[in-house]
């Protein structure tokens, strides 16, 4: 049996992947799908103190009060600078860490590139109390929402929240502790720019790394929500979890 700790994304929350857990539960294993602090059932907890390092020990304690070990550690989106975060905390109970379409952080590198966070900061002072960005102002509702049937939709949408501005601005800080655990990226196809000169870097980056898998997604970068039979597969297949 494996243990998933799945992380979500930017303005989600555990819930986004409601439609990937029965799928891996149903196949034997153990799945934990942990909100960070600010977002989905968590929002009433959120503040301008948060930042990636609070969304860095949500993780940590997760794992170190459920006692979890040999994890399968999923970050989608958002959620590679987090799980990046804690595999260096942590190495000891990551058993394999997968980058969903996700954040490859470098020592000091932030969620949201310094170019841009001069515009998330104006969004924040514009619609947010200056700490926070709704959804509908960034890209994130028709990246996630466009593709879906209606209903879908709706039910995705009550559910988004505002991301909290220092998660995405403030670096992250990696010693190289998890360097030697066994990871595999996983590239989303659907909508995937190869021309965009950030994601080729990122692309030739992870098929350098030795300790690396580099896999291919047919699917959005929406998988949880799009095709989470797909997904489930692939998360299966990578870890070598199936029953």
């Amino acid at each position: 049996m494996a243990t998933f700790v799945l992380v979500h994304g930017a303005v989600v929350g555990g819930w986004c992947w409601r439609w990937v857990t029965p799928l891996l539960r149903t196949a034997g294993h153990e799945v934990h799908a942990p909100t960070m602090t600010g977002l989905g059932e968590r929002v009433h907890l959120a503040s301008p103190d948060v930042d990636l390092d609070t969304h860095i020990t949500d993780i940590v304690n997760v794992l170190h009060f459920e006692d979890l070990t040999d994890v399968t550690l999923v970050g989608w989106s958002y959620g590679g600078m987090v799980v990046a975060g804690v595999a260096d905390r942590v190495p000891e109970r990551i058993g394999h860490l997968v980058y969903l379409d996700s954040d490859v952080p470098r020592d000091g590198d932030t969620s949201v590139p310094p170019s841009h966070h001069a515009e998330r900061v104006a969004l924040a002072r514009e619609h947010g109390d200056g700490w926070r960005v709704p959804p509908e102002v960034t890209r994130a509702s028709p990246l996630l929402l466009g593709e879906l049937p209606e209903a879908q939709q709706g039910w995705i949408s009550e559910r988004l929240a505002p991301h909290l501005l220092k998660t995405w601005i403030q670096p992250i800080r990696l010693t190289g502790a998890g360097a030697t655990i066994a990871t595999t990226y996983i590239r989303c196809t659907i909508g995937y720019d190869p021309s965009d000169e950030d994601t080729r870097r990122q692309d030739e980056r992870i098929r350098s790394e030795p300790n690396w898998n580099y896999r291919e997604l047919a699917a959005s970068h929406a998988a949880p929500f799009s095709a989470p039979v797909e997904l489930a597969e692939e998360l299966l297949a990578i870890t070598g979890a199936q029953r």
